[in-house]
């Protein structure tokens, strides 16, 4: 008997050998009990594509804003007027359509097989964007706990989930440095959390820059605020169920030259 060759399992056993290959077995198991993982950049990408992907995603980010941005100054949304936009963060859209750097990275190996795990292979891009947060931006006390799948006319979420999200992080990952919140194992709660609740069980999801932070989609989950100067930068990949609508319209603005 031969583990990742059983006839039961044929749609997922190249999945099961993809996770093997890349040793992302440990990673796995982090999801499956406690809904969340962090891929160290040994795992996900050459340092060579991380320079090239922050550099990207800095010029994108000082096109759109009409600044100079600086890794290390605080940033200013300047003239952009993307939504949700604070005082201390704003969200690039459509990166994908930005630089074909970004269709290097949804096809990255492991960004691929872990989403291919989470969403047994049914997964769709919904958008890419990435977060750009400096100093002084806070969602307060709450730390902005949400979770990222649509709950049923009841409120609840289904086990199986219908969304995933990644962060590829860009910059390091700590809590003076404005990391993501998680709740560990809060994906098993299938519902969205109440105003304030979650926050005491809330841990800082710290991760050295080029490191991959993946979770399922019913996950608690918000940020720390940022407390220090410089930027704290991300690609985010989520994605969803392919019988849902994608956050971006990418049916009308993916082109021929990106299909070949």
């Amino acid at each position: 008997m031969e583990f990742g060759d059983f006839k039961a399992t044929e749609a997922f056993n190249p999945t099961y050998q993809q996770i093997k290959e890349l040793e992302l077995e440990p990673h796995i198991v982090d999801l499956d009990a406690y809904g969340f993982t962090v891929i160290p950049p040994e795992k996900v990408a050459p340092p060579d594509f991380l320079e090239r992907i922050r550099e990207t995603v800095l010029r994108i980010a000082s096109e759109r804003t009409g600044n100079k941005l600086s890794i290390d100054e605080n940033g200013s949304a300047g003239n952009y007027q993307g939504q949700p936009q604070t005082d201390g963060q704003f969200l690039l859209y459509y990166l994908l359509m930005a630089d074909p750097i970004f269709e290097e990275w949804v096809t990255n190996p492991t960004l691929t097989t872990v989403a291919t795990y989470l969403m047994h292979g049914q997964q769709q891009l919904s958008s890419l964007t990435s977060f750009i947060k400096w100093k002084g931006g806070t969602y307060g006390e709450t730390l902005g706990l949400h979770s990222d799948s649509p709950p049923d006319r009841d409120g609840r979420l289904p086990p199986c989930s219908d969304v995933a999200n990644a962060a590829y992080c860009l910059t390091d990952y700590t809590e003076e440095n404005g990391a993501i919140a998680m709740v560990p194992g809060s994906h098993r709660y299938c519902r969205t959390p109440n105003p304030g609740e979650g926050v005491k069980n809330a841990v800082p999801v710290e991760a050295k820059a080029g490191s991959l932070i993946a979770w399922h989609g019913n996950m608690w989950h918000g940020a720390y605020p940022k407390q220090t100067d410089g930027l704290r930068m991300n690609v985010t990949s989520y994605m969803c169920h392919k019988r849902l609508k994608t956050q971006e319209a990418y049916q009308w603005r993916v082109t021929q030259e990106m299909l070949n």
